[in-house]
């Protein structure tokens, strides 16, 4: 007889599609600590119903891989809900049938008090199984109102599954791999001299002596979640301020420090840290099995914090949280800060794995105030997250890096987030990187992180919200402005799709530092890139001593007042030295006024094709070194956008507001050339393609 077990789910992300919202972390959610009247809006989420829309949107959840959906017996909503009375504003949640497309009604607020926090449950009907999508996983759970009234706020929402146990399917480890558009070709030659500034650099790699082996790619599919977000059952073992190293790890006699959890876990242990701060450096020990994930999170409700104060920065072993050849581990919802050096050439990390580890799962943390506060123009990096593929034969795979929010770092020549060398199989997705002073994204080959096949390759970044990002400043880089949202350097086979881009000096890049070597076969699709310095979006060797960028995808991007400084040095779309095949279509590119859409100084290039576009508001185009100030010009001079649109106002919601959606009655809607390379989705996690053809830019209406 199966027995059944049931897991609580949190929401990974949320979706406003229209109407707003308060723009609060969707972590605010996932604790219930909001009751009576109480009002801080630090702890919960605002949706909202501006001027006269309507709210709608929806929480993305994802069910464990190793939970068979047909084994589901019931699904239960549970939400802390404060708002209006039902008879003023009805709010009507929804779940998702992907079986037939449709929403399935749950319930409302009319069991709600008025404007006082209300615990609402409601449970799913129908066949269960229809309500996960059957690649990703992914359950949706929709929030409506009724009227433009009033507003609604949510503390705490969550999905308990209930299941037969004895269904458990293999983690997947596909992971979301662009097509490859058409074949490289030998590069040409050429002297131009280029003025962009240099872009950012990362380094930092360790050492390794292994033999190569050729790696295996993994095949294209719309994103899987390779790692469970948590092992059904509750927490085995526990770790308090006031507990003892010498005790049994009970909820009774908790161990004392996070290290002898590290040390003692066993595979299926779920280890539950109780709330304070723990001044410690944590290197993982133990590795769970494919079905036993080894678990270490904060106790439910409670937050954990891995605080770095006053301790030192090793030259080996650096991460305040450090995993290495270590497999079936997941980490979650501690806060990780203060781990600061002023000591040249030590480099602080918040959370590191490196070495050949494998099914790893960082979820959900606060990392911040990891800094390197010297002064030295080199020697002064730091990172954030950092996975570091350092062995040449083994590759570090299936790491997932979800639902994390990293902030306040001053990483000199590095990155907030990091996928450097041998590293094959991973997805960095649903995280939140803001106000750190350089790249917040970074996925980089060719830098002697691992003696052979050092590439990080078959990478997913996607719904991701990065922004606030400058390199000037810097100690590294002085008052240069070169620090993307995203950035490739040297990586290929690589997904950027459903992010948010904003307000950093470069929206997303994709080059190679290295000569001789190439950033490949990335697919930029479906993003919201815009308010950045200096670029929209970058390709290309900054100068002729870098590498080439081959058999690249952007399409469907949408665009919006980027190069947005007087003296920005680029423009929407930035391509520089050596790109070939390139496939550049249906994107929205709606300048600032007077500013130029396209800047391309190198005549190094060939094979790209650039076309079904729409063109707003801006002045000019440059390629290969020669500047149209008409878009006629420019078609005959260039030979790209034959098919595109120009001077078209777009109609977007609201786009000094970063509401880059389309209104219904665009131009960009059915004008785009419909191609897979723009994948299934719109930037909602909606059809691609609603109408007779694609929308233009990232979001799809009809």
């Amino acid at each position: 007889m199966q027995a059944a077990t049931a897991t609580t789910l949190l929401p990974s992300s949320y979706v406003t599609t229209s109407g707003g919202d308060g723009g609060q972390p969707v972590t605010n959610l996932h604790v219930q600590d909001q009751s009576g009247t109480q009002d801080d809006w630090n702890k919960y989420v605002e949706f909202t119903t501006p001027g006269s829309s309507k709210y709608a949107g929806y929480r993305r959840y994802y069910l464990p891989s190793e939970i068979d959906r047909q084994s589901i017996t019931a699904i239960q909503i549970t939400v802390n809900y404060k708002g209006p009375l039902k008879s003023y504003q009805t709010w009507t949640w929804g779940i998702y049938n992907w079986s037939n497309s449709s929403w399935a009604t749950l319930g409302d607020n009319a069991a709600a008090a008025d404007w006082q926090w209300t615990v609402l449950t409601f449970e799913a009907t129908g066949t269960l199984a229809n309500y996960v999508k059957s690649d990703t996983r992914e359950i949706r759970i929709r929030l409506l109102s009724n009227n433009a009234k009033d507003n609604c706020d949510l503390d705490y929402e969550a999905v308990t599954v209930t299941y037969n146990e004895g269904g458990a399917t293999a983690t997947p480890t596909n992971t979301s791999i662009p097509p490859t558009p058409t074949n490289t070709l030998v590069p040409p030659t050429a002297t131009n001299t280029p003025v962009p500034p240099t872009p950012t650099k990362t380094s930092v790699p360790p050492t390794a002596t292994n033999t190569p082996v050729p790696p295996t790619p993994t095949n294209t599919s719309v994103p899987p979640t390779t790692t469970p977000t948590s092992q059904p059952g509750t927490c085995s073992r526990f770790v308090a301020t006031g507990g003892n190293d010498n005790n049994d790890g009970t909820i009774n006699a908790p161990w004392k420090t996070i290290q002898k959890a590290a040390n003692s876990a066993q595979p299926g242990d779920i280890v539950c840290v109780r709330a304070g701060a723990y001044n410690e450096r944590v290197t993982i020990n133990v590795s769970g099995t494919a079905d036993a994930y080894i678990t270490f999170q904060s106790y439910p409700g409670e937050t954990a914090i891995l605080d770095g104060t006053g301790l030192t920065v090793p030259a080996e072993d650096n991460g305040m949280l450090y995993i290495k050849d270590r497999a079936y581990i997941i980490v979650k919802g501690f806060e990780v800060r203060n781990y600061k050096t002023s000591t040249k050439n030590l480099v602080p990390i918040g959370v590191r794995i490196t070495g050949t580890a494998h099914h790893i799962g960082i979820r959900n943390n606060a990392i911040h105030h990891i800094e390197h506060n010297g002064t030295a123009k080199i020697g002064t990096d730091a990172h954030g997250i950092a996975v570091h593929g350092t062995s040449g034969s083994s590759a570090i795979h299936d790491v997932v890096i979800d639902g994390n929010t990293l902030y306040s770092l001053k990483l000199g020549s590095s990155e907030a987030l990091v996928i450097n060398g041998n590293v094959d199989g991973w997805q960095v997705t649903n995280n939140v990187i803001h106000d750190v002073n350089n790249i917040g994204i970074d996925a980089i080959g060719f830098e002697g992180t691992a003696p052979s096949n050092d590439q990080a390759r078959n990478g997913l970044i996607a719904y991701n919200d990065v922004y606030n990002i400058t390199s000037a400043g810097n100690v590294a880089y002085g008052n240069e402005r070169s620090a993307g949202c995203v950035y490739v350097d040297g990586g290929r086979d690589i997904t950027i799709e459903h992010n948010k881009a904003h307000n950093c000096n470069i929206g997303v890049e994709i080059a190679s530092e290295h000569k001789g070597k190439a950033t490949s076969n990335v697919t930029i699709r479906n993003n919201f890139i815009y308010e950045n310095t200096d670029a929209g979006i970058s390709m290309g060797g900054y100068d002729t001593n870098r590498g080439s960028t081959e058999n690249c995808v952007i399409v469907n991007n949408t665009l919006y007042n980027n190069a947005r400084l007087s003296d920005a040095w680029g423009a929407e779309l930035y391509v520089q030295y050596d790109t070939r095949n390139n496939i550049i279509k249906n994107n929205i590119f709606y300048a600032g006024s007077g500013k130029p859409y396209i800047l391309s100084w190198s005549t190094v290039m060939t094979g790209n094709l650039v076309d079904y576009n729409l063109f707003f508001n801006g002045a000019s185009w440059q390629w290969k070194n020669v500047t149209y100030t008409s878009f006629s010009a420019y078609q005959s001079g260039s030979g790209n956008d034959a098919h595109s649109l120009n001077g078209l106002n777009p109609l977007l919601v609201n786009p000094g507001g970063g509401d880059l959606h389309l209104q219904s009655t665009s131009p960009a809607i059915n004008v785009g050339q419909t191609l897979t390379q723009s994948g299934l989705y719109d930037i909602d996690g909606q059809a691609r393609v609603q109408g007779v053809t694609i929308d233009l830019g990232a979001d799809e209406v009809r």
